[in-house]
Order: C-alpha cells, then structure tokens, then sequence
C-alpha cells in the first residue's frame, strides 16, 4: 500500500551540504507522489523552515499537540 507517514529521524546528519539538498528534494517528491506526510527529526535547525510545522521537546513538554 501508499504510505500515509514517512517517517525520518535525523537523515541528514551525517551528510554534507550536496548531498542533504539532494536528500531533502528527494523526500519531499516521494511524499508528493503518495500524499504523506513527513515526520522529520533533526537537531538542524537551518532545516525547520522546509517544514509546514515545526515542534520543538520544550513545546511537547508545555502541551503542544502534534495533531
């Protein structure tokens, strides 16, 4: 079946700047071809603003909702 979650915990991590860029285009197509939606973990926060939403530990920890 078509995935409805991709889940990602930190991908990037050990990449360089080439081939994180490469790595993000590349998610975010597979996501658009089966209309998922991404849970992506990074301690990089240059990335957080790819992203529709961001949640940060300290937010989870004060109530924030991941719905």
């Amino acid at each position: 079946g078509r995935p409805e979650i991709i889940i990602a915990d930190e991908p990037t991590s050990a990449l360089d700047a080439d081939s994180r860029d490469g790595f993000i285009k590349l998610l975010f197509s597979q996501a658009a071809v089966y209309s998922a939606s991404i849970l992506f973990v990074s301690h990089d926060k240059s990335l957080a603003p790819l992203f529709d939403r961001q949640i940060s530990l300290p937010d989870l920890q004060q109530g924030a909702s991941l719905c």
